[in-house]
């Protein structure tokens, strides 16, 4: 089954927070690199993060931080796969807009492409998940 990471394993990944990327690593390692993915949504989610820095750092130090960051963020992204937010998510995210459920827009986009792929989400963010009907998560954190 295809694996979406969402934006917040993701981004323990990239920190290296112990134990969760020890767990999440021993997981992945089970899968081929085809059915891991994240999405175009986590991209901007943490790009939109990067350009907030480099927007309001206060020195040079904080500044070429930032860039530093930015650059490893894409550096990351190339060796993902990243699925994109295509028509058959917009689909299905209008039709789960529709429904008015209380999860956020990127969340519910990032569950709209996994609906649209067939495959699972992995998250820590069980509680808005859960939420959107027919689509399967886990915590792999636990």
């Amino acid at each position: 089954m295809l694996m979406i990471l969402d934006t917040n394993i993701l981004s323990l990944m990239q920190r290296q927070v112990q134990p969760a990327t020890d767990r999440i690593t021993a997981r992945l390692c089970l899968l081929s690199a085809q059915d891991q993915w994240t999405t175009i949504i986590t991209f901007q989610e943490q790009t939109k993060g990067w350009l907030a820095a480099i927007h309001h750092a206060r020195n040079e130090s904080q500044l070429l931080a930032g860039y530093r960051a930015l650059l490893e963020l894409l550096d990351d992204f190339r060796k993902l796969n990243v699925f994109p937010f295509d028509e058959d998510a917009l689909a299905i995210f209008r039709n789960l807009k529709a429904k008015r459920l209380v999860v956020g827009t990127r969340d519910l986009r990032i569950a709209s492409i996994a609906l649209a792929r067939g495959a699972k989400v992995i998250t820590q963010n069980l509680k808005d998940f859960e939420k959107v009907p027919g689509l399967v998560v886990e915590d792999w954190t636990v």
